[in-house]
């Protein structure tokens, strides 16, 4: 436990800065220059290089571990390094989860008006039929994958993220996770591992949403860990692509998330003015979100991990379509040069 104490202290100042005692954006933004993006970089730059993630590795091989040290050291040494032990991981897990969200104040939550909302979903509706229009057939239901595999669909998804500048630093790679059938037992399209840097995603979800998981969870590999921002960094990316598969993953996922909150009578417009393909898409992401016990705890987890960078649950994933229809109105108005000037 002693040699662990500095560590223990570090992270949880840094932690307890960055989380809101700071006196100064600025402030906690230099602490992120100095300290998060560093290890950030360290993290991505050890665990890219191979395919499969080792933060799911790691969990298989940490019983065996546990073992090990159980049958090799006297009971009270061993629950001495236990406890040393967790407590290093829960601190990195804490500095590594809180750091980068508090670079700049917050953006304005302020909804748009329904008409802009309204205006907003029919531009995006018009462009979702317009990109899906030209993907090829797929077998089954739905459109067909933006890429034929993990690794080609992260080369795709991280050059768009780089290219759209929104990250603080830039993202390296998007894996398959080794186990897709829990994960959808859990209601998960993918996840980021704060404790090695991995973006993850399951390639069994539907088609449509791989690229939009995958830029999503890119972006919170890069640094951007608020829901909103990292769906609205990764719609910025996909939707300005030209690559059809992938502008029609960015339209969609934002469609998708803008339609509850219109109107009975605009949302119902929109959907029947979708082609049949898209229609289809939207009904089958629905379709395959369990409603059991296991995804109920894992929405539970995520929210408290959401409260503990210092945001409510539920704003921070309703504020995508917020900033993301933002974007569209001052595009329409000429006035967005820079993707984060309307924040």
């Amino acid at each position: 436990m002693k040699k662990s104490a500095p560590i223990l202290a570090f992270c949880a100042l840094v932690a307890l800065l960055t989380a809101g005692v700071s006196p100064s954006p600025s402030a906690v933004s230099a602490v992120c220059r100095v300290a998060s993006d560093p290890l950030r970089r360290l993290l991505v730059f050890a665990s890219s290089p191979f395919p499969f993630p080792l933060f799911e590795v790691a969990l298989l091989l940490l019983p065996a571990v546990f073992v090990y040290a159980a049958v090799r050291s006297a009971p009270r040494v061993f629950f001495r390094r236990v406890l040393s032990f967790s407590g290093v991981l829960f601190s990195l897990f804490l500095l590594l989860s809180v750091l980068p969200s508090r670079r700049a104040a917050p953006p304005d939550p302020t909804p748009p008006a329904d008409a802009e909302l309204t205006s907003f979903a029919v531009w995006l509706s018009e462009g979702a039929n317009a990109a899906e229009a030209t993907l090829p057939p797929a077998p089954g239901r739905g459109t067909p994958p933006a890429r034929p595999s993990a690794a080609e669909l992260s080369g795709a998804v991280t050059a768009a993220l780089r290219a759209a500048n929104l990250a603080p630093i830039p993202p390296f790679r998007v894996k398959a996770t080794l186990f897709p059938r829990l994960l959808s037992r859990l209601g998960l399209l993918g996840y980021h591992a704060a404790l090695t840097g991995e973006a993850v995603i399951d390639p069994g979800a539907p088609a449509y949403t791989l690229a939009f998981t995958a830029a999503h969870e890119a972006a919170h590999q890069a640094g951007i860990l608020p829901e909103g921002e990292a769906s609205y960094a990764a719609y910025v990316a996909l939707a300005a692509s030209p690559d059809p598969a992938l502008r029609y993953s960015g339209l969609a996922g934002a469609l998708d998330a803008v339609l509850p909150l219109l109107s009975s009578p605009s949302r119902e417009a929109i959907l029947s003015s979708l082609s049949p393909r898209v229609r289809e898409d939207l009904f089958l992401f629905d379709a395959i979100l369990p409603t059991g016990n296991p995804a109920s705890a894992v929405r539970e987890g995520n929210a408290a991990a959401i409260r503990l960078r210092g945001g409510d649950s539920s704003p921070s994933y309703d504020l995508f379509p917020i900033l993301a229809c933002r974007r569209f109105l001052a595009d329409a108005a000429g006035d967005a040069v820079d993707p984060t000037a309307i924040y």
